[in-house]
């Protein structure tokens, strides 16, 4: 039986970790499975194979971070060479870089890239000597490189120059019995769901954009009063949101979840889902959201949400109205990041309130893309997407 690695920073949280569990549990039957975590601390999903915790968490610092960079390294070649893995799969900057060079023998190395990184640096788009460097070496010394979206994958082609020939696209699975089968109904019990409940699920980071929700859910205030939006994650800019919250004085129209295991049933219970994201790779809680059955708005982002929501159609730039989807409803993305509470609403935040009172007061557009969502959803079924990567796998090894 082949020996396989898979390399990720944590299993508490994020669509990468999420991943790399799937992975983790659906290759144990086939493959000696070998999970290679760099700080195994606060495990929140499950996972199947042999664990090994090199317990080397985030360091501060340029010098702290390359002597956590070498340490990391050195331990993952000692482990691959011990279990005399065949073949290792990585997830996420971090883990690449220790894949690639913690290479042992004859192992065949497969990279995964998650996000559009040519957009990563911020929102200005320039690409910094890091993401250059990064992407050099990546595409230079991995023999396949995953990528979770087509657009990633053009991304990839076009600003940094790595040959098609060397990359693939496989999409996150998602499964939404399951989902719901873990979720607790409790959660709802703690909740008074009202029938105009909106849901959005993400890390408070730059990249996520929540404070275009927060805005725009001002103004479906104003013409749906006992609206509420529940807001699922935690993240750096968390008091910030609140803070924004507070001054557009809507704090008591907003709940603030944090971090659920499992939050498919809040999300199942409200009307709407939305993903303000500014840049992704994917989005895969849109397919989660899908697979619940609630209608999606997602930003017109580089890349991923078009893909799931209208995929037949060609990324135009800027918006300049909401465009109806074949399986979602996409807005304008922002390019911007203002949390100022007295400042008029830009176009992407009155597309945004626009579409959700649409959903929210409309039956027709609900049950349109209530069964729609039902419907996409089957496109990313576990077994098809694991198959994907089983068959890279072997096409590797041959």
């Amino acid at each position: 039986m082949r020996n396989l690695a898979i390399i990720i920073p944590t299993l508490n949280g994020g669509g990468a970790e999420r991943t790399a569990s799937n992975l983790s549990i659906f290759f144990d039957k086939i493959y000696n499975v070998h999970l290679i975590v760099f700080d195994a601390r606060n495990i929140r999903y499950p996972y199947a194979g042999t664990l090994h915790d090199l317990s080397l968490p985030p360091k501060t610092g340029k010098i702290g971070k390359l002597i956590n960079l070498i340490r990391r390294i050195s331990r993952t070649k000692k482990i691959k060479a011990i279990e005399k893995i065949d073949v290792s799969i990585s997830l996420m900057d971090g883990p690449n870089l220790v894949n690639i060079f913690s290479r042992y023998g004859h192992e065949v190395v497969i990279t995964s890239i998650r996000i559009f990184m040519s957009k990563a640096s911020g929102f200005s788009g320039s690409i910094p000597y890091f993401r250059e460097m990064l992407m050099n070496i990546t595409g230079s010394k991995s023999d396949k490189i995953v990528t979770l979206s087509k657009g990633v994958e053009s991304d990839l082609i076009k600003s940094f120059h790595i040959p098609p020939s060397k990359i693939t696209t496989i999409y996150n699975p998602c499964d939404g019995e399951l989902l719901l089968e873990k979720s607790s109904l409790d959660i709802l019990r703690s909740m008074k769901m009202g029938a105009h409940s909106v849901a959005t699920m993400g890390r408070m980071t730059p990249q996520k954009g929540q404070w275009l929700l927060i805005r725009a859910f001002s103004k479906v205030l104003k013409r749906i009063p006992d609206a509420k939006l529940y807001i699922l994650g935690t993240g750096i800019l968390e008091s910030r949101l609140k803070e924004l919250a507070e001054k557009l004085h809507i704090s008591s129209s907003i709940e603030f979840c944090g971090f659920m295991e499992a939050p498919h049933r809040l999300i199942q219970a409200c009307r709407v889902f939305v993903f303000p994201s500014l840049y992704e790779g994917l989005g895969n809680v849109i397919i989660e959201s899908l697979a619940c059955g609630t209608p999606a708005i997602a930003c017109d982002c580089l890349s991923g949400p078009r893909e799931i929501l209208a995929p037949d159609t060609e990324y135009v730039g800027s918006l300049k109205s909401a465009e109806y989807g074949a399986y979602g409803i996409l807005v304008k993305v922002a390019n911007d990041n203002t949390f100022d509470a007295k400042k008029t609403l830009s176009d992407t935040e009155i597309q945004l309130a626009d579409a959700i009172i649409d959903v929210l007061e409309n039956d027709h557009v609900w049950e349109r893309y209530h069964n729609a969502a039902l419907l996409r959803s089957k496109f990313f079924s576990y077994n098809s997407i694991m198959r994907e990567w089983q068959n890279l796998i072997e096409h590797c090894i041959s």
